[in-house]
This record gives structure tokens, C-alpha cells and sequence, in this order.
């Protein structure tokens, strides 16, 4: 668990599990151990590609949307902006991939470290925890006028049907399906008016500011979490540590930012323009505006708290050096 495997894991765990592009390329390899590497620049010699399912259309790679069903009546509640918007079913993935990124790779350590360290994944992040703390800071502070246009736009026709797309592409399997999309991409670019209304969306959003924040807060977490229980000359102090964070935060933005375009391009593909003008439109609207605030907020601080009492249960149970201890060989027997 060196300081550099805790800035994969941040920069990982950012893009695998809230992928949201810019025109730039996006490279993607994964390494011998299956860890999935994005950047702007092609892979290293030494680096295995894994290998791509075989080719499918645009059409086939489009995530499914599941049917419409009939919206709601009554007054809004935060847990029906939570369920309506997606959010909810999202974060069993987002959990899933973040207790992924943090898993060691095969044969790393010993199988009794490696079972406590599953037991406490399994238990520290899930999505029940992540959603308990995103409704309970939500409930903290609700502008009633502005959840119920909120929750309004989120019952519409249109607001469903973008919902249903957020939520299939956030399950498993996506990212071999957004490599096959991008290399698509290539032969068949996206018209200039559809990446401007997806830039805008992105930008009126921030879509890409939640996904760098993201890396920021785990990044965080995982510095408090382990120096919360090293010895004081080994700790980072607060100011350390922010301007670690600061650091990392910069050098990954483009590269969060151009991932976020695409996941884009490849989530919405299915919706015409008109459809994702009026999401642009319920976005840049007063509502709209303060439902990302919050949502933000909300979804940054319980990633972040949940990955640092996670963190803290993890490197009491199997200290640091363990998690990069080469592992045991099998003596031979005795001819």
C-alpha cells in the first residue's frame, strides 16, 4: 500500500467508477494483473493490452435503457430525487469498483490478509453506506421550491429515459463496451453540435469537477486514514497532505475530463439533440444548478468518508508493508 498504488487506486477508481469528452484520444491498456489503465498517450512496450471482445456495431455497444415506467405524484422527498435521478442504483457499482480498485492483486499477499481484507471491503464500502450518507446530508439542507422542480423534471419522460441510460452504463462490463465505442469513433467522429451540447452539459454540470473531486477526496481519505493511525515521524501533516492532493488533482483533470466526454457520447448516444438540449436546459436552470451543487457535495463527502474509515480498518488489520511484500515461495521437496 505504497504512496503510489493509493494515487492509481485515486485516479482509478475515479475512472472506472464515475466515467462521464474534447476530441483527444483516449488510450486505454491493462496491465498483467488486470488493472485498467486510461491516458491520453499510447501504452508502453511493456505494457499488455488486454484483449477487445469481438467488434460490434454503435448501435449494439449502446447501452439499454430499461422501459419508462409511469412517474410519480405526490410531494418530493430526497429519497425520490435519490431513486429518480439514478443515483441510488448507480452506487452499487460505484461501491463495487471502488472496493475493486482498492483489492491487491492475486498473490500480492499472504490468503489470510487477503480474506481480511475482502471481509472488510465487503463491509466498510458498500452502496448502503454511500447512500445513507448522501440522503442524510441532502435531508441537512433541502430548499423545498427547488426539490420539487427538481423532482418535477426528474418524473418527465425525458428525465427517465436519460436516467435508465445513466444507470445500464454504469453497470458491469461497461468499460470493454466504452473501448469498442471509442475505437469506433475514429472511422465514425461525433458531429461538431453534438460534442458542444455535451461540453455544455459537462460544463454547466460539472460532471468532470464531481469526477476530479472524486480522485481528490479518495486521495485525501486514504492519506488521513493512514496517517490517523502511523507513527507520529511517518504521519503527513494536514498541510501535506492538501497539497498532495492539490497536485495529483491537477495532473489528472484533462485526463478525467476527456474520459468524462466520452462516457458521455457513448451513455447518451441514444438520445437525439433535441432530447439532450433539454436536459442542457433543466441543467442550466436554477433547479438544475442546485441539484448539482448538492448532489456534488453530497456524493464527494460520502466517498471520501467512507473510503477513510475503510482505509483506517484496512492498515490496522494488514499494515502497510504487507500489501507489497513479494509472496512466499513453495519450497521444493527433497529429491
Amino acid at each position: 500500500m505504497t504512496e503510489r498504488a493509493w494515487a492509481v487506486l485515486a485516479v482509478g477508481a475515479a475512472l472506472a467508477a464515475f466515467p462521464r469528452v474534447s476530441a483527444a484520444e483516449i488510450y486505454r491498456w491493462v496491465d498483467p494483473h488486470g488493472t485498467a489503465t486510461y491516458s491520453d498517450r499510447p501504452q508502453p512496450p511493456s505494457a499488455v493490452v488486454a484483449p477487445l471482445p469481438e467488434p460490434v456495431s454503435v448501435r449494439e455497444a449502446t447501452p439499454a435503457a430499461r422501459p419508462v415506467e409511469p412517474a410519480r405524484t405526490g410531494p418530493a422527498t430526497v429519497e425520490e430525487l435519490l431513486e429518480l435521478s439514478g443515483l441510488k442504483a448507480q452506487l452499487v457499482g460505484i461501491a463495487t469498483r471502488l472496493a475493486g480498485e482498492v483489492q491487491p492483486p492475486p498473490g500480492q499477499m499472504s490468503m489470510k490478509d487477503q480474506t481480511a481484507v475482502d471481509r472488510i471491503l465487503a463491509r466498510a464500502v458498500s452502496h448502503d453506506k454511500i447512500y445513507a450518507l448522501i440522503r442524510d446530508e441532502l435531508r441537512g439542507d433541502v430548499d423545498r421550491a427547488k426539490l420539487e422542480a427538481t423532482v418535477a423534471w426528474l418524473r418527465s419522460p425525458v428525465a427517465r429515459k436519460i436516467a435508465a441510460l445513466e444507470v445500464a452504463s454504469s453497470k458491469p462490463g461497461t468499460e470493454q463496451k466504452l473501448s469498442v465505442y471509442a475505437a469506433g469513433l475514429k472511422a465514425n467522429p461525433p458531429p461538431a453540435p453534438r460534442l458542444e451540447l455535451l461540453q455544455k452539459l459537462d460544463w454547466i454540470s460539472g460532471a468532470a469537477e464531481t469526477s476530479a473531486d472524486i480522485v481528490a477526496a479518495v486521495t485525501r481519505s486514504v492519506s488521513k486514514g493512514v496517517s490517523a493511525i502511523s507513527p507520529p515521524a511517518e504521519s503527513l501533516r494536514p498541510g501535506q497532505i492538501e497539497s498532495r492532493v492539490a497536485e495529483l488533482r491537477t495532473r489528472v483533470s484533462e485526463s478525467v475530463r476527456q474520459a468524462q466526454l466520452l462516457s458521455m457520447l457513448y451513455t447518451y448516444q441514444s438520445l437525439d439533440d433535441t432530447e439532450l438540449a433539454e436536459y442542457v436546459r433543466f441543467s442550466a436552470s436554477e433547479a438544475g444548478r442546485w441539484y448539482s451543487t448538492r448532489v456534488h457535495k453530497a456524493l464527494v463527502s460520502a466517498v471520501g468518508e467512507v473510503v477513510e474509515r475503510a482505509t483506517v480498518e484496512l492498515v490496522r488489520a494488514v499494515p502497510p508493508e504487507r500489501w507489497t511484500r513479494a509472496p512466499e515461495s513453495t519450497p521444493s521437496k527433497a529429491q
